[in-house]
């Protein structure tokens, strides 16, 4: 999402970003460092919107599973907390449609903690990648399944709540994606990738 990237460029300047889209796949063979980074569902009811997801491995929905580069968790995780920002590792699970209702608990019951639809995709042209997500929606504050085709959602009278939710939470938790990683490769924190 566009939000999305708004988000790392306003709080991460100096990180090079590749905005791919919804379910968008990355050039092939990115060389570096590859972070997937944005906004996922959470899968647990103990966590909360605007919780950090930094998955350990990333699966999809075949069961191939990427592990994340140790040496970006940590630096990733180290970000987080002294930020105090909420923090949540695990796997995650990339689908390629929205995941809401039951197959939250699907996703949940296979050892999963969140889900997107792009990490996979990263996964898959990267020599080291890692995952920073943050929690948009969650089983105890879930979204509408309408939302997975935006323009027609907004359309609908029975979505404007969660439109203006979304509008004020998408960017605060987009910029904290980007503040993240600021604070991961060139702020305060001196991690060693």
């Amino acid at each position: 999402m566009g939000v999305e990237a708004w988000g790392v460029r306003r709080r991460a300047p100096h990180v090079r970003v590749v905005q791919v889209g919804i379910g968008g796949r990355p050039p092939a063979a990115m060389s570096g460092i590859v972070i997937s980074a944005g906004l996922c569902g959470g899968l647990l009811s103990e966590h909360l919107p605007g919780t950090v997801v930094i998955p350990t491995e990333v699966v999809d929905e075949r069961g191939v599973t990427h592990t994340c580069d140790p040496g970006v968790v940590a630096a990733l995780e180290q970000a987080a907390r002294y930020l105090r920002l909420p923090v949540a590792g695990g796997s995650l699970i990339t689908t390629s449609g929205m995941v809401t209702g039951s197959a939250r608990e699907t996703w949940a019951g296979r050892g999963h903690v969140a889900v997107d639809m792009e990490s996979a995709a990263a996964a898959e042209s990267a020599q080291r990648f890692g995952v920073l997500r943050v929690i948009l929606d969650t089983p105890t504050h879930e979204l509408s399944a309408d939302w997975g085709n935006p323009a027609r959602a907004i359309r609908q009278p029975a979505n404007w709540r969660e439109a203006a939710w979304l509008g004020v939470n998408a960017p605060r938790f987009s910029l904290r994606v980007g503040a993240v990683l600021e604070a991961a490769f060139l702020g305060n924190i001196n991690p060693e990738v």
